[in-house]
């Protein structure tokens, strides 16, 4: 049975962590399926430094394509901005995608994620943030349900924020709120989805978890110092299924 091989990455904070990643991407000895940016790809909404780290993904994977989700350093409201300047991604705000990869129909959820509690700042100038991150969950259980509708072969969370704290060791105790959401593990189950993949903690040393038996991933670059590789295949039933890092 063929594997896909996912590359995944976040927290470029392009320019500040450009060079990490270019060396990380020259490095790779693989060709992957797909490529997935997951979120604070630019510093404080610098747009325009996203263009060096989509050119360098194409240039190294010409046929591969690209998928993002947003984090919080590309501001929201300014979503439109970056469809415009990057159409070539596909952008998934709270949104699936379903492509075909070696033939097997690959179902990509995506979203910022949600947090335990909001930043100070996001509550004083995000209207509904509260409301939001209490709320997000229970979509992405629907969202993970119309991947199941489309007869799915495989099925990958792509989140920003953490969805458990069970892979933020190395991090504060006490900032877990500020990084992940432990609601968001509802979504996290094997009948539901095949793989989660986050960025967003920087400091933690877990590469990944199981979270109610699906592999967690915390693909943030300053973490892993790369960009991790993944190969996941069609999960039909336990004996078969593997999931495993590159």
């Amino acid at each position: 049975m063929q594997a896909l091989i996912i590359a995944a990455v976040g927290d470029i904070h392009s320019p500040r962590f450009l060079p990490l990643f270019l060396k990380s991407l020259s490095n790779i000895t693989v060709n992957p399926d797909v490529f997935i940016l997951l979120g604070d790809i630019v510093e404080k909404n610098n747009i325009e430094a996203l263009s060096p780290v989509y050119q360098a993904v194409k240039e190294k994977f010409k046929n591969v394509p690209v998928l993002g989700v947003f984090g919080n350093e590309e501001y929201r409201g300014f979503e439109r901005e970056y469809y415009a300047k990057y159409p070539e991604i596909s952008w998934l705000n709270d949104e699936l995608k379903v492509i075909s990869l070696k033939g097997l129909k690959t179902c990509i959820v995506g979203t910022r994620g949600a947090l335990d509690k909001p930043t100070p700042w996001q509550v004083a100038n995000i209207p509904g943030i509260l409301e939001y991150y209490r709320d997000l969950p229970g979509r992405i259980v629907g969202l993970l349900r119309q991947c199941k509708d489309y007869a799915a072969d495989i099925t990958v969370l792509a989140s920003h924020y953490g969805v458990s704290y069970s892979n933020l060791k190395g991090e504060k105790p006490s900032i877990h709120p500020f990084l992940a959401s432990q609601r968001m593990s509802e979504a996290v189950r094997p009948e539901l989805v095949d793989l989660v993949i986050h960025a967003h903690a920087h400091n933690a040393v877990v590469e990944y978890t199981l979270v109610n038996n699906v592999p967690v991933y915390n693909a943030s670059l300053p973490g892993r110092g790369r960009v991790v590789i993944i190969e996941v295949k069609p999960r039909r039933s336990v004996l078969n299924w593997l999931v495993k890092p590159r």
